[in-house]
């Protein structure tokens, strides 16, 4: 009996353990939870995610006591976007225009410069989809202007998913 316990049985009972703490949906929310920040530069696509580039997010209260969101997502050669939400309110459509978010902006920061968004201009947009305290979904798109070289870079189609940093 000790022998067929040994030789059988046990290895049946750790196979049987191996199938019941396997789930089909554990990839499903891996994939679910996975960080990442997409947008066309100019009609050429950046990509970066969790694993392949620097992401930073967080919230914290400015000097007049309210909220403000800082996102940073940046590739290992140092493409990247970056964003400041002043007077944060979650879920929202916020214009970066509008006198509510003056002291909001986006950046597109490459190795020969960056493009920060231009005071005024109506199209530039960052909407925060979803906040759940751990993870925040949304989309942007502006125009961003190089001082420097006087040149402007179209962002278009961003969409991000990151978590907060804690």
């Amino acid at each position: 009996m000790k022998n067929f316990i040994q030789k059988t049985a046990a290895p049946l009972f750790f196979f049987m353990c191996l199938l019941v703490g396997c789930n089909s949906d554990d990839s499903l929310q891996l994939m679910d939870e996975e960080e990442f920040l997409t947008a066309k530069i100019d009609g050429v696509n950046l990509s970066v995610q969790g694993l392949d580039g620097l992401i930073s997010c967080q919230k914290y209260l400015n000097h007049n006591g309210s909220m403000d969101l800082l996102l940073k997502v940046e590739t290992t050669n140092g493409e990247g976007i970056e964003f400041r939400l002043a007077n944060y309110l979650g879920n929202h459509a916020y214009v970066l225009s509008s006198n509510n978010f003056q002291d909001s902006w986006i950046m597109y920061r490459h190795t020969n410069g960056e493009w920060l968004n231009i005071k005024g201009n109506s199209q530039d947009l960052i909407e925060i989809l979803e906040d759940d305290g751990n993870y925040l979904t949304g989309r942007f798109s502006f125009q961003g202007h190089n001082g420097t070289y006087l040149s402007q870079k179209h962002i278009s189609e961003g969409n991000f998913k990151v978590k907060f940093d804690f």
